[in-house]
């Protein structure tokens, strides 16, 4: 089936219907407070995820459209939109979807979103979804996580790193350690904070799987982890591997 090109008076009329159900359960000195945090250039209209969840899931009246063409409407939104929710909403309407089947026509389409990241709860939310069409496509998504992790950006640079994991928990580690190190490696240096942030707990995650060889790793390199990597790297370790790796630390910085 051939996708039929939503034009732009279409585009807008879905944004301004996404915005104004948006705008209606907003609170705008929230929105406020939550982009001077994020230091996001996008506007907020100050919904919380919850309530922003159930909007979602309540529908827009292009959710009748085809598949194809909903995710037309999401990719237009999302590179046009001023507003954070527009794009959490985007989020928020494929996560639950990619967690059961990741949409073929997908990649190709949600991959162009990465330019737009300029905070790390957008951030976070896109590799959630990158992460599950890692698992079910290593072949065509994996070469653009490192072609990202060698980027200058920070936030491609953070994506190429939290895009490797399910979030956290059981089933969280789905890669093998060989494809992973590399790209942790190659950010080691990095000193921003969210590159590190992300270093850190891609390898306290990656512990859960991989236990001797991570701590092996920590090892090696206890004395370029930074504070904020090494923090989060060895939370839940246990006090004796805790205080070895401490003095290690203490040893080659």
């Amino acid at each position: 089936m051939t996708t039929l090109k939503i034009n732009h008076p279409q585009t807008k009329k879905y944004h301004s219907e996404v915005v104004k159900a948006l705008t209606a359960i907003g609170n705008p000195a929230f929105g406020k407070a939550v982009q001077q945090d994020r230091g996001s250039k996008l506007k907020h209209l100050g919904i919380k995820f919850p309530a922003l969840r159930r909007r979602v899931k309540q529908g827009f009246s292009f959710y009748k459209l085809p598949e194809e063409q909903v995710l037309e409407v999401w990719d237009a939104l999302w590179k046009t939109s001023p507003y954070g929710d527009v794009l959490f909403a985007a989020l928020e309407y494929y996560l639950p979807i990619v967690k059961k089947q990741v949409p073929k026509k997908l990649w190709p389409v949600v991959k162009g979103w990465a330019p737009r990241i300029d905070n790390w709860c957008h951030s976070d939310g896109l590799s959630a979804i990158y992460s599950r069409v890692l698992e079910s496509n290593q072949k065509e998504v994996y070469p653009q996580l490192v072609e990202w992790n060698q980027a200058e950006g920070e936030w491609l640079r953070r994506m190429s790193l939290v895009s490797l994991i399910h979030y956290s928990g059981k089933n969280a580690v789905f890669m093998p350690l060989k494809k992973v190190l590399p790209l942790v490696t190659n950010c080691l240096d990095d000193e921003r904070y969210y590159v590190q942030t992300a270093v850190g707990w891609v390898l306290r995650e990656m512990r859960q799987v991989y236990q001797s060889e991570v701590i092996k790793y920590l090892q090696t390199h206890a004395g370029r982890l930074s504070a904020p990597a090494f923090s989060r790297a060895v939370e839940r370790l246990n006090a004796k591997e805790l205080a070895r790796l401490r003095e290690l630390r203490r040893a080659t910085k």
